[in-house]
């Protein structure tokens, strides 16, 4: 008897024991899930409706400011490599080919002041936006701000999803931190520059054909450059412009190791200081400051190693990935942006009211990975409750024109109209996120600012949403997108959300 015993005693020990450390191990997991999807912002929400009526009855007049400030990393540690985003991870920067910069832009009708920030970045999430406006002084008495990111492949990781393997992040926090404070103190320098300003609003038409391709059917572009030229009153001088476009800026491709503001700083320093090098005579530059936004850039819109660029100024064509090549896409738009900027009898108004209009929203999460993602502490972002994120929406008018801010990656069917029941996709159902959202935005002149306090990734349409079989349109394997989505219903969230926000009075 006494033999048996000793065996059913230890196996009851070793059975404790190990119910110890699977309890333990649930309390871990349990604290761990806890605190990284805590909310970073417990209680913050924002609900605008301010109007251009007083502005409209006053008739007073606008103001436009410009402030920028370099957010280059350092890159004198090699014990401390910079993380390059996008593409694959384990992809260190070697050196900087051209400053990254954070520029801003200020806008006061003399009753309402609007704040524009675009980072040289691949994204910044919601919870970091936030700490941009904390950081904004109460003196600068700014209505609404808004941070948006270029989208940018050769920047460092701001995400976190890049960094040297798939299970740690490529955020480095106090480079991540010289960002948020740069942004703010770009701010404070546009509203210490505040001058009279008149304003045109162009939209240029733009062929897509050697410039931009869409890689996911069906084949929809957002292919007009939009602009906002500010000049000083009685004058032709440029004070600066706002441009807007649609392509994601990855042309020197996943080989690049070199930072670089790819062809968004190509085409800023085109505008402000034309193009010097060649045999042929100069093309002058209008001075000034100049910001770059990214549109509806989903599907994704890109300038592939398929597609050849022609540079006309060197008469030359690239397709190879290279800084020539992100040149010479720079060069196309600021050849096309120019000829408007040169025309001194656009009409133009130094009276321009502003209205904003902007909501919290909540968007379901429903991407396995993202959620994964914190635990293993890739991402950095809380959550207001279980399986959603804090986002945000604006629609903002200024003068003749107006903004959608809209907070990732949108597919420009969903923007201006084209969206299919898409065959084999996961929901056999019609559209929903109609009618398009340039449909209901007012204005003549329709804006998309993309990656607009925040990035939650690709907003696809519910009914072109495809994780599997039988792949849309026939295809052989699954489509790119869904990966790098907070899920199916998002699109529709933010569709809905604009447009209600397009209702309001």
């Amino acid at each position: 008897m006494k033999t048996l015993a000793q065996p059913r005693s230890l196996l009851r020990r070793l059975f404790r024991f190990c119910l110890w450390v699977f309890l333990a191990a649930i309390v871990a997991v349990t604290a761990r899930c806890l605190y990284v999807f805590r909310d970073r912002n417990p209680g913050y929400s924002v609900a605008l409706n301010i109007g251009a009526g007083k502005a409209t009855a006053e008739g007073r007049p606008l103001r436009v400011g410009f402030g920028r400030v370099k957010i280059n990393p350092d890159l004198s540690d090699p014990k401390h490599p910079v993380w390059l985003a996008g593409f694959n991870q384990h992809r260190a920067a070697t050196r900087i080919h051209d400053d990254l910069w954070a520029i801003a832009c200020v806008l006061d009708d003399g009753s309402t002041r609007l704040g524009v920030v675009v980072l040289d970045a691949i994204g910044f999430f919601h919870d970091d936006v936030i700490a941009v406006r904390r950081h904004l002084a109460p003196e600068w008495k700014i209505d609404y701000s808004i941070v948006c990111s270029t989208h940018n492949h050769s920047t460092p990781d701001l995400m976190g999803l890049w960094g040297p393997d798939y299970l740690h992040t490529g955020v480095d926090a106090r480079y991540k931190e010289q960002v948020i404070t740069a942004a703010a103190r770009a701010m404070g320098a546009a509203v210490a520059a505040l001058e009279p300003a008149r304003v045109a609003f162009h939209e240029i038409p733009v062929a897509t054909a050697g410039l931009v391709a869409d890689t996911r059917k069906p084949i929809i572009f957002d292919p007009g450059i939009r602009v906002m030229h500010f000049t000083r009153p009685g004058t032709v001088q440029t004070i600066g412009s706002l441009v807007a476009w649609a392509d994601h800026p990855e042309t020197p491709w996943g080989s690049n190791t070199e930072i670089t503001a790819d062809y968004c700083g190509f085409l800023r320093d085109a505008l402000e200081n034309g193009m010097q090098s060649g045999a042929d005579t100069p093309i002058l530059g209008v001075g000034g400051t100049h910001l770059y936004v990214n549109g509806a850039i989903g599907g994704l819109l890109s300038t592939t190693p398929s597609v050849t660029v022609h540079d006309p100024w060197l008469n030359q064509d690239f397709q190879k990935p290279s800084h020539e090549k992100s040149r010479a896409v720079g060069r196309v738009l600021a050849s096309l942006v120019l000829q408007r900027l040169y025309d001194t009898n656009a009409p133009a108004a130094t009276v321009a009211p502003i209205s904003i209009r902007a909501r919290t929203l909540e968007v379901p999460m429903d991407n396995i990975a993202f959620l994964l993602a914190p635990v293993l502490g890739l991402l950095d972002r809380g959550q207001p409750h279980w399986k959603t994120l804090r986002t945000e929406v604006a629609l903002i008018t200024v003068g003749d024109a107006a903004i959608a801010c809209i907070p990732g990656e949108i597919y420009p069917e969903i923007v201006n109209g084209g969206i299919e029941q898409a065959p084999g996709g996961d929901f056999p159902i019609a559209p929903l996120e109609v009618p398009p959202i340039r449909e209901f935005m007012p204005g003549k002149i329709k804006f998309v600012f993309g990656l607009a306090n925040d990035e939650i990734g690709y907003i696809i349409p519910k009914s072109e949403w495809d994780q599997h079989a039988p792949y849309l349109y026939g295809a052989p394997k699954g489509v790119y997108g869904e990966i790098n989505s907070v899920g199916p219903d998002t699109a529709n969230t933010i569709h809905a959300a604009l447009r209600s926000l397009a209702a309001e009075k």
